[in-house]
């Protein structure tokens, strides 16, 4: 039977609790762990990461699994080595076997609360092998990944794993210690980019300080592992906010620039979609400029609340947009978002070119195409 879940929620907004012991929502465009504060959390929607390696596989005629697997294997380890300071006895070389069951659990907690699956134990033997039924991954093979990142990080030796599909969106994983560390995985390090500080002002609940416009429209079904935006009825997830940039510069290594030029039409595509499940791009005829840029406006919002980044200036001058961001959680996947929306929102096909400006800072030029 799986386990049930039950997350404490905020008396005044109704946001669970964990989560925002856990993450951080700051001033400049990002979310961070609470424990470790250089360490970025993006909120990303589940029909974007589905689509995004599929379409970019088919485009390119190759897999690309193993090198989202190791990204996200690397970004896994990552965080939970600081999940594991908070466990007694973990930072000790031979960790404890109460210490390791109890690190086990924390892996099942962390997947409901940031909706990335359901997961019961059903096996564990430290040191030698962990076998758990995983519901409703947002990604089997980068869920997969996670777990493989978690155990390495709490058993300090490589882990391999195998799967079996036991029932709709229900698989039983098994994973072990292996002697061998992949070389791709040595190479797809992370790289923990400067952050500048902002001044962004959120209307907070004022008991746990999340922001309201996150609470009113994000809904978390903790026993199905599942954050549903009821403002849509679509799926989102909570990750790092390195998976995507580590897996698309080693495809740049592999494959050359073209890759990122896929990341960019990918992203379009998916927002152009995205604008049209919020209704911003309903209106009776040509809009306005006003009804444009509150438009625009109210999209570029939801960058800052889901970790994105942070659009400090914005401009919209006839058919031209203009937008300047700080702290980019990934240029193309933010360059795609911005050309996407402007073609939804002006209902004509774009352009996007982008410059930095200086560390963190991104200008972004959206026109016609």
């Amino acid at each position: 039977m799986a386990k049930k879940y039950s997350l404490m929620r905020c008396r005044e907004c109704g946001f669970p609790r964990m989560v925002s012991f856990f993450v951080r929502w700051n001033d400049n465009g990002t979310l961070t762990q609470h424990m470790r504060k250089d360490f970025r959390v993006a909120i990303l929607h589940f029909g974007f990461l589905d689509n995004l390696f599929s379409n970019i596989e088919a485009k390119l005629g190759i897999s690309i699994e193993h090198i989202a697997f190791e990204a996200q294997r690397n970004a896994s380890k990552a965080t939970f080595a600081a999940v594991f300071d908070r466990i007694p006895g973990a930072g000790s070389l031979t960790m404890p076997g109460f210490a390791k069951r109890l690190g086990v659990e924390q892996f099942n907690k962390v997947g409901v609360i940031t909706g990335q699956c359901h997961s019961t134990t059903l096996e564990y033997k430290p040191g030698e092998y962990g076998v758990a039924r995983i519901r409703n991954p947002f990604n089997f093979s980068l869920m997969a990944a996670n777990v493989v990142g978690a155990f390495e990080t709490m058993e300090r030796v490589p882990f391999r794993h195998t799967w079996e599909e036991e029932g709709p969106d229900t698989y039983i994983i098994r994973v072990e210690p292996t002697g061998e560390r992949t070389e791709m995985a040595e190479r797809m390090k992370l790289e923990f980019a400067p952050m500048l500080p902002g001044n962004l002002v959120h209307d907070r609940c004022p008991r746990c300080k999340v922001p309201r416009a996150l609470s009113s429209h994000l809904k978390w079904m903790e026993n199905d592992g599942i954050i549903l935006d009821t403002r849509t009825g679509s799926r989102v997830v909570m990750l790092d906010g390195y998976m995507v940039a580590s897996v698309f510069r080693e495809m740049v290594n592999e494959l050359g620039e073209e890759v990122n030029e896929l990341l960019v039409d990918a992203q379009r595509e998916w927002t152009v979609d995205h604008v049209g499940q919020l209704g911003l791009n309903e209106t009776n005829g040509v809009a306005t400029p006003e009804e444009l840029e509150k438009a625009y406006r109210e999209y570029l919002q939801n960058m800052a609340l889901y970790g994105i980044g942070n659009p400090v200036a914005f401009k919209l001058d006839g058919d031209n947009v203009t937008v300047k961001v700080e702290n980019p959680y990934e240029v193309h996947i933010i360059a795609g978002t911005l050309q996407g929306l402007r073609e939804a929102l002006e209902k004509s096909k774009s352009s996007v070119e982008w410059k930095e400006l200086g560390p963190a800072t991104v200008e972004f030029s959206i026109g016609p195409a």
